[in-house]
């Protein structure tokens, strides 16, 4: 029923069906959100310009040029298990995805139903009519006592429902899943990232321990020389006991330090055994060709802030979560329009009576549905402030991600410069305590220094062997730290349908 105002229709249902084909046919699109960071990016980062190392980060531990890292590394990232559960985790992701996105297609069902019927009544005709009816063959049925009859019936139905997106509601809740599917997948990304800097970073401590038990090692062979010749200088009377329990205390100090390298070396092997998905009972690190802490790669040269942003997984992740709820924000704005719905019935069946294929007939319905928000109690609204604020909070988040990234990446290079320049000047200082070692032992074969004396150089000179290793580590650390600042260590995968 159409109300009058002024004489003319309120509705014209010709206008509203060709108002409603059109809209179909120009495939309204989704409500637009803007997005926009508030970041203004740098044009260089303030620390790289004298970097001269390799502009390659995806695979970054090969600048390395360790065959033995190289193999851990590939090896973590086929089957550790931090790798194996992000996949599953994306897996999961992309079939909700996949879920939503068939959300926006036709539903349809098809029915079938097969029925036959057989029945025998008691004839009511007397004898006498029967009997006549008997004797002509197209009536001899009905002189029989008994009367029967069968039917067949055999039906079929095919049922369609659709809701146009007309507003983009459905499309904008697909394309949430798609970017929450994205979010998983850089979630693998930095997985990766993380699993190989972890696998390097504990490969290095590991070799820097190896390096420090050699000087250990020699330390604890210098302080029992050191020990004999407290204890003849005791013998001799020309020192009192004190000075055989220092030296005796100075021994003691360096095995228990030595005891100690051999736990963390054992800790940190295990480390990389359970990173590269083995058991750690069994696993033993091989030796290698390389000299991992000497022999360093310089900090990659060419970043840029904007090649941040394409590269960092955390970052593409926070412009994942961005455009998701973006999409949200419209599917809930999308809730304040009429909805559609199509639906179509096709119905056929065939009865038979008796063989007679006579019987048959197919039946269709098509139906057009709209429905209309009046009287929500104020839900729409609430939701839609819900969604924009979700909204804000990830522009938020994603432009602290950036900052932090920003600041992460000029506070390494810095790192990793000092770093190298101290790991330059120790070795210097190891060099210059290596010639001063050797003099003294020259001296003392001379005799113009006593064995105590030419001894302790030799401890100088293990000691500045110590730092300088300690320096190379922190050195090492920082560069693998800044790689993972730029975002380097995950490759592109191609993504299942």
């Amino acid at each position: 029923m159409t109300r009058n105002i002024k004489g003319k229709p309120m509705f014209r249902p010709q206008k509203t069906a060709l108002a409603l084909a059109v809209c179909i046919l120009t495939a309204c699109q989704s409500t637009q959100i803007p997005l926009k960071s508030e970041i203004t990016l740098p044009e260089a980062y303030g620390q790289n310009r004298a970097a001269q190392g390799s502009a390659e980060t995806a695979r970054w531990w090969q600048n390395w040029h360790d065959p033995v890292l190289n193999r851990l590394i590939e090896q973590g990232l086929a089957q550790g298990h931090d790798i194996r559960i992000a996949r599953s985790r994306l897996d999961e992701a992309r079939a909700q995805a996949r879920l939503a996105a068939a959300d926006t297609g036709i539903n349809s069902g098809i029915s079938a139903e097969a029925r036959a019927t057989h029945s025998e009544i008691n004839n009511p005709l007397d004898d006498g009519i029967r009997g006549r009816l008997a004797q002509n063959p197209q009536t001899e049925k009905l002189g029989r006592s008994t009367l029967s009859g069968s039917q067949n019936l055999l039906a079929a139905s095919i049922q369609a429902s659709w809701e146009p997106d007309i507003f983009g509601r459905k499309r904008s809740d697909a394309d949430a899943a798609n970017y929450a599917a994205l979010g998983q997948q850089e979630a693998l990304y930095g997985a990766q990232l993380l699993l190989s800097g972890e696998i390097a970073a504990n490969y290095l401590n590991a070799r820097a321990v190896q390096a420090r038990q050699q000087t250990a090692a020699a330390n604890i062979a210098v302080l029992q020389k050191m020990l004999q010749y407290a204890q003849g200088r005791f013998r001799a009377g020309h020192v009192d006991a004190h000075a055989v329990k220092q030296a005796q205390s100075a021994l003691a100090a360096a095995q228990a330090a030595q005891s100690t390298l051999d736990a963390e070396y054992g800790a940190y092997v295990r480390n990389i055994a359970v990173l590269t998905g083995q058991v750690p009972q069994h696993f033993r690190l091989p030796d290698s060709p390389a000299d991992i802490l000497s022999a360093q790669p310089e900090a990659p040269s060419g970043q840029t802030p904007q090649g941040l942003i394409e590269r960092r997984p955390d970052l593409r992740a926070r412009a994942a979560e961005v455009r998701a709820y973006a999409a949200k924000l419209a599917g809930a704005k999308a809730d304040l329009l009429p909805r559609f719905t199509i639906q179509f019935l096709g119905q056929g069946g065939r009865l038979e009576l008796e063989g007679d294929r006579s019987l048959h007939g197919w039946n269709s319905l098509f139906k057009i549905g709209i429905s209309v928000p009046l009287f929500t109690n104020g839900r729409i609204k609430a939701n839609i402030d819900a969604a924009d604020a979700r909204l804000k909070t990830a522009l938020l988040n994603y432009d602290r991600t950036l900052l932090t990234a920003l600041g992460e990446v000029d506070s390494a290079y810095q790192s990793q410069t000092a770093l190298t320049r101290q790991s330059k000047l120790l070795q210097q200082s190891l060099q210059q305590a290596q010639s001063r070692a050797d003099g003294a032992q020259k001296l003392f074969r001379y005799g113009s220094l006593t064995l105590d004396e030419a001894l302790r150089a030799r401890l100088d000179e293990q000691e500045a062997r110590e730092r300088l290793i300690r320096s190379q580590l922190a050195r090492a650390q920082a560069t693998v730290n800044l790689y993972k600042a730029l975002g380097g260590g995950w490759e592109e995968t191609a993504q299942a349908d």
